[in-house]
């Protein structure tokens, strides 16, 4: 099995102590590691160099996208038809949908039977649009308590932006999952953004005529006969599964 290696850039101290263990892949620049572009490396090297980070600031991502099946159920996020929910079920047959990431972790944490599907661009944003919550401050939260068992890139659902029938080309607002900000501004310049919790949100949110537009998956927004599919887009999603610590199997 290939893999990629993901830097955090935040965390890294530029120590230099992985380049020796992945020095085709791994390269300093502005004090910092950063990943080759365009070059995998083995499960095994990627693991060890991600473990000699003091920092930990090295995340191994298995490419291409994992094929496993796990014998246990995965909580995920919810309403059904979100990108969790699918990527949910290619590697279980019982999938339990919740209302948040950190409702997973929680699930997970207190039911060791069970193993919590969290997308690595998951973001909470508050009133103020600041953060207020992120995969990382869920990683750390759960620190002893559940552990990292996979890491892998997948293709999401095909995506797009839908907009209402009635308002024509001017888009004031955009319906938007924090992590697909950066779609809603790219097809939507200059338009507010509404954030939502799931995708599957956005497109009722826009079809109900609460907003303009929205960022969501394909097949979910042609359920709404009052949204027009302008723009499709197909990107990856870097997902982690958790297990409890200390959990046999």
């Amino acid at each position: 099995m290939d893999a990629r290696l993901i830097i955090d850039r935040d965390r890294c101290a530029g120590t230099g102590v992985c380049l020796p263990i992945a020095s085709r892949h791994l390269q300093l620049a502005d004090s910092a590691a950063r990943a080759v572009d365009g070059t995998t490396i083995g499960i095994e090297q990627a693991r060890a160099a991600a473990a000699c980070c003091p920092n930990e600031a090295i995340t191994v991502c298995e490419q291409p996208p994992a094929v496993f099946r796990v014998d246990a159920p995965i909580v995920t996020l919810g309403p059904s038809g979100t990108d969790a929910q699918a990527e949910a079920y290619k590697h279980s047959g019982q999938v339990r949908l919740v209302d948040s990431f950190p409702d997973a972790m929680r699930a997970a944490a207190e039911n060791p039977g069970l193993r919590a599907l969290v997308a690595a661009g998951y973001l909470a944003l508050d009133a103020e649009v600041c953060m207020a919550d992120s995969w990382v401050d869920q990683h750390f939260t759960y620190t002893g308590v559940l552990q990292l068992e996979r890491c892998w890139e997948s293709p999401t659902k095909p995506m797009c932006m839908a907009v209402r029938r009635d308002i024509g080309r001017s888009i004031a607002t955009v319906a938007t999952h924090p992590a697909t900000r950066v779609f809603a501004a790219r097809y939507a310049p200059g338009a507010r953004q509404v954030s939502v919790q799931a995708k599957p949100l956005a497109a009722q949110a826009a079809a109900h005529a609460e907003v303009d537009a929205c960022i969501a998956s394909v097949d979910i927004a042609a359920r709404y006969p009052q949204l027009e599919i302008r723009a499709e887009f197909a990107p990856t999603m870097v997902w982690l599964l958790y297990v409890k610590v200390g959990r046999d199997g």
